[in-house]
């Protein structure tokens, strides 16, 4: 034991990969549906080897929350500027509310059972999953009027609260969103999900992600013009007619220069591109289908494309396709739509928001001129513009250390908060002007779950031996008051957008998964509901709760 604190006390950085390493082991273990997850067992297992006690840079564990946090913000940012609108405010509405209630729900237990301010940060951060707010809260503490050796107590006491709440927060978000909160509403959640999508145009085929109907798809096929109807006729009409689009032409070898004026003549080979069954339809018309597609080739192309035109924001997918009928001008079509990572189902009544992520399948001329008209193209790229992160690190810090004095007591955003804020700001210029400033999203995603991690080994590292004494305080109460705490929110939003808000049952589920911060809990949803509707209630309610969320660290570490 003396051989390996020695060793740790020399390199404290083999202590945080050991944790990271065992931790993320420990979190793939899974029973039934449930599984700790590689944060809340990294936590674990730094508490452990901290015991015999690892010193931890504290510019180390800032930076790597710093970088967290700011990801987080570029993440969620298009998404949050675009949940401030009419069209969102119930859910918005809810989001608030949501937070409302966690805090006094938290606040009144602490006053309550006397809970310190470390132990009642920590079942924020636990019972609603939002790991954020651990660090807000650590620099919150560190803006009061406390010793030293009171600052690592109350910091380790939220590092317990948070590894001993965690899991049961994580597993009553989850019951409670997919199977009791349909049921407090007295509805059937599949039935309520297919009557949405009736709502929403919803042709009642169901597919799941990534799939396409067998004969439905986007194809292209080459025919010889050989009918009398078909001789004579425009390209341009042929077009309008059956709307596919044409290709390529040409007459024996010799391809032809596409027009919309180019007249059809016999013996001419076209390839047609669209639905399966209009170019089925268009060929029967044109001719007969030929093998011969020499001076026909052509590339097809699958690109996913970032959304920033202003005209194409708020607008429904139906309204989008009468006027910008990127199938008709382009010859391309979008089978599917991301919103912050999650599939959208496309109905024809599902609006469109600033930074949703489309992709669009189709000729590779086409596909890069539908691009350029939809937004910026989200290709494979490494590499990061460092000028640009580093600047919004720097703005997030700088924003961080304004203070403003109330009653004597400083009052800012924190590093933390100013980084949120930086990032939120700094993703929504991105999506909004994508000709600078790139951080790919793999990239984001990883400063994300890397940054966090290290954080949370920082804190359980440094926890040690008080972990011990906080555990035998309080027992089995803090997972118990951990439950209550994830239930009361839910609960109150269940009666509260349903009655009040007059929510739909689906959308309400999506967003009780969002407000808790919880993606398995949205995808438990989704399963009992045999739908991708609750996406539609999750997305918004995510990006705001985690800003909302990860501000009440601090306003708890100063009112309890």
């Amino acid at each position: 034991m003396e051989l390996l604190q020695g060793f740790f006390e020399k390199v404290p950085m083999a202590a945080i990969f050991l944790s990271l390493a065992i931790g993320y082991a420990i979190g793939r273990i899974k029973i039934g549906q449930f599984s700790l997850g590689g944060l809340t067992g990294s936590l674990l297992a730094a508490v452990v080897i901290g015991q015999i006690g690892v010193p931890v840079d504290p510019v180390v564990k800032q930076m790597m929350f710093s970088l967290f946090i700011f990801s987080t913000g570029y993440v969620c940012g298009p998404q949050f500027v675009a949940s401030l609108n009419r069209k969102t405010l119930k859910l918005l509405h809810l989001a608030v509310f949501s937070g409302i209630v966690v805090f006094v729900t938290i606040w009144g237990l602490s006053h309550a059972l006397d809970l310190d301010k470390g132990t009642a940060a920590g079942l924020l951060a636990g019972a609603t999953t939002e790991s954020a707010s651990i660090g807000t809260a650590s620099e919150g503490l560190r803006r009061l009027n406390l010793s030293a050796d009171e600052i690592q107590k109350l910091e380790s006491n939220i590092g317990v609260a948070y590894a001993l709440t965690y899991l049961f927060g994580m597993t009553v978000v989850m019951f409670f969103c997919s199977r009791v909160a349909p049921r407090l509403m007295g509805v059937d959640l599949k039935t309520e999900a297919s009557l949405l999508e009736a709502e929403m145009g919803s042709s009642g085929v169901k597919l799941q992600p990534g799939q396409y109907e067998a004969f439905g798809g986007f194809r292209a096929q080459a025919y010889t013009v050989e009918t009398d109807e078909a001789v004579g006729m425009t390209v341009g009409d042929l077009q309008k007619k059956f709307n596919v689009k044409v290709i390529r032409a040409a007459t024996q070898e010799k391809r032809l220069e596409i027009s919309p004026d180019l007249r059809l003549q016999r013996e001419y080979r076209l390839a047609l591109q669209g639905e399966a069954g209009q170019v089925i339809q268009a060929g029967r018309f044109v001719g007969q289908e030929t093998a011969n597609v020499s001076a026909l080739g052509f590339i097809q192309e699958e690109r996913n494309v970032v959304v920033t035109n202003r005209t194409l924001v708020g607008q429904t997918l139906a309204l989008t396709k009468q006027t910008f009928n990127l199938r008709g001008r382009h010859g391309v079509q979008v089978p599917r739509m991301y919103r912050l990572d999650q599939e959208i189902e496309m109905y024809p009544q599902t609006e469109i928001n600033l930074g949703d992520v489309v992709t669009v399948v189709g000729e590779a001329g086409d596909v890069a001129r539908a691009a350029d008209e939809l937004g910026y193209s989200q290709k494979e790229s490494y590499f990061v513009d460092h000028v640009y992160l580093g600047t919004g690190m720097l703005v997030g810090i700088l924003m961080g250390l304004v203070n403003i004095y109330v009653a004597g007591v400083p009052i800012g955003l924190g590093i933390g908060g100013g980084c949120l804020v930086s990032g939120l700001i700094f993703g929504w210029l991105r999506a909004k002007r994508p000709t600078f400033g790139n951080l790919p999203a793999p990239t984001a995603k990883y400063l994300q779950e890397f940054g966090l991690a290290v954080f949370i080994v920082s804190v359980g590292l440094a926890t040690g031996p008080q972990a011990i004494a906080q555990i035998m305080k309080y027992g089995l109460m803090l997972p118990a008051i951990g439950v209550f705490v994830a239930l009361v929110p839910l609960v109150a939003q269940v009666f509260y957008g349903r009655f009040v808000l007059k929510l739909n049952p689906v959308i309400l589920c999506g967003a009780l998964a969002g407000n808790l911060t919880m993606t398995p809990a949205l995808n438990m949803v989704i399963e009992q509901a045999k739908s991708g509707t609750p996406v539609m209630g999750y997305t918004v309610s995510y990006a705001v709760s985690n800003v909302i969320l990860t501000f009440l660290g601090p306003i708890i570490v100063f009112t309890v």
